[in-house]
């Protein structure tokens, strides 16, 4: 798998090209071409994103809004959508565009809090050290299949699980069964894996393992849903996506 054309979105007035500077680290798996929407100073970006030996191109025309962010993905067939935020001006990218954008996206989506992104490049890049949040729900799986192919930028990699009840001896048994298993696959493939347990809600434990362990990002899976389910839901990925201060990667998939 390789990440050949990323889409970088916001709708902040005067964005910052640290937060594209962040995912630099891409080229390693294959990224060839930067593309553009939104308010971003075109030339003086398209200079610097040539200095990494990358192509650009800056999408003009139109509001920024989901149906147009989707276009844009399909039409130039872009392998990941990446958008900024910046909490301070309390602009999640929109937080119902956001919501919608996780909802909707048929490929991974990164979410950068422009607030919290360092000034200077990350020595070590955004996926030094990841969080991956799993269940191991269909969702989860497929989750670590996808990020399976970041073993050459992923230096450190902290398995979590969130509990929210009491457990059996034989769901405590299973528990550190499917545990076992993960770090076995991460570790054959070359990635450097820990497993830790968590209890409570499990955003609130997510974020916390974040800071806990010094995550320079969050992995984890997201659902397409229906326009019924994307009325009644609120789920857990976009909590994380709310309040993150580590760049988060939602890896969407259409299981439930």
């Amino acid at each position: 798998m390789e990440i050949k054309r990323l889409l970088y979105t916001t709708d902040m007035e005067n964005p910052n090209f640290n937060a594209v500077e962040k995912l630099m680290v891409l080229r390693k798996l294959g990224l060839e071409e930067v593309i553009f929407l939104g308010p971003v100073r075109a030339e003086d970006w398209k200079k610097r994103v040539s200095d990494y030996g990358l192509k650009s191109k800056t999408l003009a025309g139109g509001g920024l809004v989901l149906s147009r962010i989707l276009d844009a993905a399909r039409q130039e067939e872009v392998s990941m959508i990446a958008g900024s935020l910046d909490r301070r001006a309390k602009k999640l990218f929109s937080v119902s565009l956001v919501k919608n954008l996780l909802r909707s996206s048929p490929v991974p989506v990164i979410l950068l809090n422009q607030e919290t992104l360092p000034s200077g490049p990350l020595e070590k890049g955004v996926f030094h050290h990841v969080i991956y949040a799993t269940d191991w729900s269909p969702i989860s799986e497929t989750a670590l299949k996808y990020l399976l192919n970041f073993k050459e930028v992923i230096d450190m990699l902290e398995i979590v699980n969130v509990i929210h009840k009491k457990l059996s001896v034989r769901e405590l048994r299973s528990l550190k069964q499917k545990i076992a298993e993960t770090r076995r696959i991460l570790l054959d493939e070359g990635i450097d894996a820990e497993a830790h347990i968590y209890a409570g809600k499990p955003h609130e434990e997510i974020l916390l393992a974040a800071t806990d362990y010094g995550a320079t990002s969050i992995i984890m899976g997201t659902t397409l849903k229906s326009p019924i389910q994307k009325i009644l839901t609120r789920s857990c990925s976009h909590r994380v996506a709310e309040q993150a201060e580590v760049p988060v990667l939602f890896i969407s998939s259409s299981k439930e």
